[in-house]
């Protein structure tokens, strides 16, 4: 039985013409064939029967999908062997590779774990017979329908927390760029559990199907519309269709749709690609949330009783009311855009819902008019923060945004294709409202202190609406930043906007990325840096802006986007940048304090030793730093420090004789041990000895102990002295760690030469996939082309990384010949996208 159970199901999931439901029914079949087959081994005389539960039950099985089920009996003296039994009814499935979720329970033992646990009360609210006695199935099911109502507000209120817990983790799938599709927001289970509370409004609610009976009982009882159980069933089928595909396609039971599969499982529902996948499944969890969102809403509020609800209705603003804790407008009050932002304001603002009546109504508004009023009340909205998250999402959900904002269209559930973001572009850009208006907030944490000084010192309005529409352009072909410029003027003088204020906020949407990238992939000491980036900003309100808006965009993007390190490193090309517009000058590198702490733990040489290196050293490490470096210097050897920062990441410390290739055969060494380098900076002292700091994460945790550490220094000793073969020991490591599955025929990389960013080298940046000793790779070609990197700034986006290098030629100074300038970027651009084998 096993064995023919294995080939049906193998032949199910290879038959990818069989989709969505219709798969699930045919492998419930095939299941409940070997299990009626099964049960004949069966000698109970006393009445039993199996009983299936949770999708097997719905007959919605997916190729990973647990089977869940129950044998039931009636009990007796021959219990222990019935238990023995169903060890051997089990087995087919367990042999055939199911992972069962099984009991076997009586009726009293099943209706006391259901009374303890709501999770196996909600499992046999969906339950089928498959073989036996269906009279003592039916006495089960009748006592389960009877209990629920009395479990009521237990039921609510897990039901109705569990939901709320979806929506932050592991988060909404219209809004997330590799959706959960069971478990997200607007997902399998999310249309599972309507059906659930459903039974518990009265013991005869419903119809003898638990599902649909579940959500008719709701429709009855005025909680959810007449309309809403079709469009239930509808999103039911859309996400079975994309869970049975990603389910074929990695082989495995995970239900999150990771980016690398999105393809392969969209042309598996002859979706037109994956953006339109990602897309169609958003709007379908859309409908989902918005259903049931508006549904516990209601169900809690009942809970609380008559008292807990506003008596009548409270009148709030101009033909807007509160009525039943839901915002809603007036039914004798005309509908005009005005009083629709007004009521969207309100919502936002109070943390309420908005009625659906009143959505309805709003759906069929006219012509938009942009009054002063208008644009007023629709900043109030944007001011709001978080609280303006759902709201957008309820005007969005009956149309009304992009009545309001045409513009928003083309953003709406528009999937992000890298792992640096968590959200989509629309979700994204509500989260960086959000995070701005909190800048502006004296009352929230992150407006307190400098960040939210420089918020309020800038114009409100400008940066909420800058948050807005920072990347409206995206998806569109060519660069989303220059492409905004013209949407933030459209936007701006459409609402109202002053002519200089729509003229900042196009400036401020097209450089958006200027502050973030310069302060990360430049050397701020180097006073071209500071100077060409204040000629571009020109002015102190542009600057106060961009700082803002940086740091909303950045703690909205996600956590890779925004840390300590690179906090301080955006404040750091703020304030020189402040005090430049302000003095027109950028400021001594080197504080007298500093001066004097340096010569307290170097000595009176610790001028002469500090001139011996560029101006960037003295302020990237602290003083005890400086003073350990000069010895290690000063000994005049190869020399390994390792110092554990948090977790695992790490600073590892080189010191050894100059040469050229340094930087590449010391990255090379790291990268073998499995060292993942972030952040990588070189210095060359004039008696010969070079030092080098790398900050990165032990990835395999091969670096625990000094042993770990001293081989290391083992291997490094063994490459500089040309016994180690570097370069063939990382092409293996890469065909030992990389996936498979990589692509390595269609390799984005960009390499940029700059010459103006630095009066001492030129700067050269590298964009790439993030491969194994890409570092080594990259600073071994420079070697060989006899350029020395002064300095390097190592940044890992998701599976990318946006590495620079400051370069001088053989003479120390920068690169000018355009025949070396080419050769330089023609020899990355090969080596950086030629096909790696993997055999």
């Amino acid at each position: 039985m096993s064995r023919a159970l294995r080939v049906v199901r193998d032949e199910l999931v290879a038959d990818t013409e069989l989709r969505g439901r219709a798969f699930g029914e045919a492998l419930s079949d095939a299941i409940d064939d070997t299990l009626v087959d099964a049960a004949t081994q069966l000698s109970q005389k006393s009445p039993w029967v199996i009983m299936a539960m949770g999708s097997y039950a719905r007959r919605e099985l997916c190729p990973g999908s647990d089977v869940d089920l129950m044998l039931l009996h009636a009990g007796g003296k021959r219990d222990g062997a019935l238990v023995d039994a169903a060890s051997r009814l089990w087995y087919p499935l367990w042999d055939a590779g199911f992972v069962l979720g099984q009991s076997v329970r009586t009726v009293k033992e099943a209706l006391a774990v259901a009374d303890d646990d709501l999770d196996a009360m909600t499992a046999l609210l969906h339950t089928r017979v498959v073989v036996g006695d269906e009279a003592l199935a039916a006495d089960l099911v009748a006592r389960v329908h009877r209990l629920v109502p009395r479990r009521r507000a237990r039921l609510v209120a897990a039901l109705a927390d569990a939901a709320t817990t979806r929506s932050e983790r592991p988060g909404l799938i219209a809004e997330m760029l590799e959706p959960n599709l069971k478990d997200g927001a607007g997902g399998l289970r999310e249309l599972q559990a309507p059906g659930w509370v459903g039974w518990a409004l009265a013991p005869a609610a419903g119809t003898a199907d638990g599902w649909t009976g579940g959500v008719a009982a709701l429709v009855s009882a005025g909680y959810l519309q007449a309309a809403d159980p079709e469009r239930l069933l509808a999103a039911r089928d859309a996400l079975l269709d994309a869970r049975v595909a990603l389910h074929r396609v990695t082989g495995g039971k995970s239900d999150q749709l990771p980016l690398q599969e999105q393809d392969a499982v969209a042309r598996l529902v002859r979706a037109p690609d994956a953006d339109a996948l990602v897309r169609g499944l958003g709007d379908t969890a859309r409908a989902v949330v918005w259903i049931t969102r508006d549904l516990w809403s209601r169900l809690r509020a009942s809970e609380r009783g008559p008292t807990a609800l506003m008596p009548g209705t409270r009148p709030i603003d101009d033909g807007v009311i509160v009525r039943d804790d839901r915002i809603a407008i007036e039914s004798d009050a005309p509908i005009d855009t005005c009083r629709v932002l007004k009521l969207a304001a309100r919502a936002a603002q109070l943390h309420l819902a908005l009625d659906r009546d009143t959505l309805a109504r709003i759906a069929g508004l006219g012509p938009v008019v942009w009054t002063p009023d208008a644009r007023a009340e629709f900043l109030a909205l944007l001011r709001a923060g978080r609280g303006a998250i759902p709201v957008f999402e309820a005007l969005d959900h009956v149309g009304v945004l992009g009545r309001l904002l045409p513009e928003w269209e083309h953003i709406r559930a528009r999937p992000q294709r890298n792992a640096y973001h968590r959200f989509t572009v629309d979700r994204h850009s509500l989260e960086a409202v959000a995070e701005c208006a909190a800048l502006l907030d004296t009352d929230d944490p992150a407006g307190s202190g400098f960040d939210g000084d420089v918020a309020r010192r800038a114009r409100s309005d400008l940066l909420l609406l800058g948050a807005l529409l920072h990347d409206a352009a995206k998806g569109r072909p060519g660069d989303h930043s220059v492409l905004g410029v013209d949407i933030a003027r459209e936007v701006g003088a459409r609402i109202g906007v002053d002519d200089a204020g729509v003229e900042l906020l196009a400036w401020l949407v097209r450089n958006h990325l200027l502050l973030a990238e310069t302060a990360t992939r430049r050397d701020l000491s180097d006073e071209t840096t500071i100077t060409r980036f204040g000629r571009i900003v020109g002015e102190a309100q542009r600057n106060d802006l961009l700082y803002a808006l940086t740091i909303g965009d950045s703690r909205a993007t996600g956590p890779a986007a925004w840390n300590s390190s690179k906090a301080a490193l955006v404040r750091e090309l703020y304030v020189k940048t402040d005090n430049l517009l302000e003095d027109g000058v950028v400021g001594s590198q080197l504080t007298n304090e500093r001066r004097d702490e340096l010569s307290r733990l170097i000595g009176e040489d610790a001028d002469e030793y500090l001139d011996a290196l560029p101006p960037a050293y003295a302020t990237a490490f602290s003083a005890e730093e400086l003073a350990r470096h000069r010895e290690l210097i000063l000994a005049g050897d190869l020399a390994i420090e390792w110092d554990g920062q948090h977790g695992s990441r790490h600073r590892c410390t080189v010191v050894a004789p100059d040469r050229t290739g340094l930087l590449s055969v010391v990255a090379g060494a790291l990268a073998l041990f499995g060292f993942d380098i972030g952040a990588a900076v070189g210095y060359s002292h004039h008696d010969g000895m070079a030092l080098e700091v790398f900050t990165g994460v032990d990835r395999f945790s091969r670096l625990t102990t000094e042993s770990d550490r001293e081989a290391v220094k083992g291997e490094l000793a063994r490459a500089l002295a040309g016994e180690l073969d570097l370069a063939e020991r990382l092409r293996e490591r890469t065909r030992r760690y990389r996936p498979r599955s990589a692509s390595r025929t269609q390799r984005d990389v960009q390499v940029l030469v700059d010459n103006e960013a630095s009066s001492f080298a030129t700067v050269v940046e590298v964009h790439a996939p993030d491969d194994i000793g890409l570092l080594a790779m990259v600073t071994r070609s420079f070697a060989e082309l006899d350029l020395d990197v002064s300095q390097a700034i190592v940044s890992t986006l998701g599976d990318r990384v946006v590495d620079v290098f400051y370069l001088r030629d053989a003479t120390g100074s920068r690169l000018t010949d355009p025949h070396a300038i080419d050769s330089l970027r023609a020899t990355l651009q090969a080596r950086l996208t030629r096909e790696v084998t993997l055999d």
